[in-house]
């Protein structure tokens, strides 16, 4: 993926590109402020392999990060899988984060774009994400540039698995 960059007004050049190895200690402070933010706790080890994942050829996982003069402000992790309706792939955008202090500047709407870009790139069919139903700020930006669907998410905690010799 090539850098991406967004400026608009007064508003700072967002660039946002693929996360490199030399991102992780910026990165884990954003994935730190987005766990607070979701009132969640998720195991060093967990995150560790999600950094790992991120980065690997093997895993259909990947990290976007939005850069503003020079710091990392946000990022974005997509994975991507096949589709039962659609002989294309399609992308399941499992984490957006914006620092507390870039919001509003545009760096969500840059993350997002760049992930449909990628999609684009990649023909996957869609791009689909979920978000709190309370997450109004989020969801101003969301209602802007996709639909909202009626379906439900349900989940059913299996616990933690040993996923074989491909689970980093």
């Amino acid at each position: 993926m090539s850098e991406t960059g967004k400026s608009q007004g007064n508003r700072p050049l967002v660039r946002v590109r693929m996360a490199t190895a030399g991102d992780y200690l910026a990165w884990y402070r954003l994935w730190q402020g987005y766990l607070a933010f979701y009132e969640a706790a998720v195991p060093t080890e967990v995150t560790q392999a999600t950094w790992r994942r991120c980065l690997s050829d093997v895993w259909p996982m990947d990290c976007l990060v939005a850069v503003v003069d020079g710091d990392l402000v946000g990022f974005a992790i997509v994975v991507t899988h096949p589709g039962t309706w659609s002989r294309q792939q399609v992308g399941y955008l499992e984490d957006l984060f914006v620092a507390a202090s870039a919001r509003g500047q545009g760096v969500g709407r840059a993350l997002l774009e760049a992930c449909a870009a990628r999609g684009r790139q990649f023909g996957w069919r869609r791009l689909y994400w979920q978000t709190k139903a309370d997450n109004a700020t989020a969801r101003v930006l969301y209602d802007q540039v996709a639909e909202v669907t009626d379906w439900v998410r349900y989940d059913w905690d299996l616990g933690e698995l040993n996923c074989g010799p491909r689970s980093p």
